[in-house]
Order: C-alpha cells, then structure tokens, then sequence
C-alpha cells in the first residue's frame, strides 16, 4: 500500500457521506479522466424573478476598489480578481455582517472551463455565470439565489438575450439557487482524457445537437 492510498479512501469516504455513491462514482470516474457538468440556461426575456435574502445585505457589481473585499474571502487571490476584470469579466457580490459573503462571476465571448479543461465559446448575446462562491457559515440566507435575481434583469437591459451556468450532477445543491431564479436544464457538457488530450462535447436533452449560442472549442466533432 501506497502511502497516498490512506488519503485516497479518507476522501471517497468523505464524498460517500455527503454525496452517496453517485458522488464516489463521479469521483472514481474523473480520476480516470472523465468529467461531466449539467448545463443550465435561463431565457433573459422571460419576466424576472424577485428574491431575496432573509439577512439584510447589498448587493451589487464588484469594482476594482473591491479587491481586497474579494481576496478576504479567501477563495481566490486578488491576481486573479483584477485579471477577470481586465480580461472584461463582471463579478458581482453580496456584502452581509459588515462583509462581502458571496460572489459570482460573468464572462461574455468566450471562458475556459477549468473542470472540464476547455474553452467555451458564447455568442455576443450570451454570458455565462461561473465561480459562485459563499462563505459556509452564509450558505443559509439565499444570497447566491438573490445576487442572480438581481443581475439576470440588469443583463437584460444590456442586450443579453441568455445565462448559461454549469453545475457538478453530484451535487444537488447547487441547483436549488439557479432553478429558484427561473433556469432550466438543457443537458450536460462532458470531457475525457487529460491535460491538453481531452475530447469535449455536448449532449443536449431531447436529443439536440447543437446548443442556441454557445458551443464547446475543439468539441468532438469540431476541428
């Protein structure tokens, strides 16, 4: 026995209690390299949906003047932070107990799903939410389902015409936020292999082939 091995079976172990054996299935399987997302949408022309949190709270679009509010979540360092904003990504976030306690982020043209390994290309009229984050002790009061209900109708007046966010199937709580602020299953996005020899592709429900505005780079299929 490898000394890795111990942590190994601490960590299905762990996944089992939490997630049962569908989660050690999924984690078995993307050690082997393969890796699913469930991909979501949620029409902006559709009327908004209001929520909010049962704690008082603002809720607004980051600023650069944030930084520091974002890296004392401790998720990411603030590198990071000021790149997605140069790069044209939005972060918006929700500020509680005289701190910010949840953030998600925007991306428009194209984003690289670091799960799956590759790049998801977006049509002018798209954005995909990714990277939402809340702090556990917070998890309780709805901020990530309140902090979608209040930038999906600014978006809206932007011209974007659809939200796309991605999932883990495993894991059920991450749903219940989206669905609360009106977004559908469309189907499930996937990948095999490792580092840069992974083939990805895109299988949506009812059969479809491909998806109203957004796509997989180098999808199976595609050069």
């Amino acid at each position: 026995m490898t000394e890795d091995n111990p942590a190994v079976w601490a960590r299905m172990l762990r996944v089992f209690r939490e997630k049962g054996v569908g989660g050690v299935w999924f984690a078995i399987a993307a050690r082997a390299g393969y890796r699913r997302l469930v991909a979501l949408e949620r029409r902006l022309d559709e009327p908004p949906i209001q929520v909010l949190p049962e704690t008082e709270s603002e809720i607004r679009q980051l600023r650069y003047d944030d930084e520091a509010a974002f890296a004392a979540l401790g998720q990411e360092p603030a590198g990071v932070f000021r790149k997605r904003l140069d790069g044209g990504h939005r972060c918006w976030g929700a500020w509680c107990a005289e701190g910010l306690r949840h953030v998600e982020w925007l991306a428009f043209h194209e984003a690289w799903v670091e799960y799956l390994g590759c790049r998801l290309i977006l049509a002018s009229d798209v954005v995909y939410v990714y990277r939402a984050f809340t702090q556990p002790q917070f998890r309780g009061p709805g901020l990530t389902q309140a902090t979608q209900a209040a930038c999906l109708p600014v978006l809206r007046q932007q011209d974007c015409r659809l939200a796309l966010c991605a999932v883990l199937p495993e894991n059920p709580w991450a749903f219940s936020p989206s669905l609360k602020v009106g977004y559908r299953r469309v189907g499930v996005i996937s990948s095999l292999g490792f580092g840069g020899r992974r083939l990805s592709r895109v299988r949506l429900d009812g059969g479809g082939r491909e998806a109203a505005g957004w796509r997989l780079a180098g999808a199976v299929g595609e050069p």
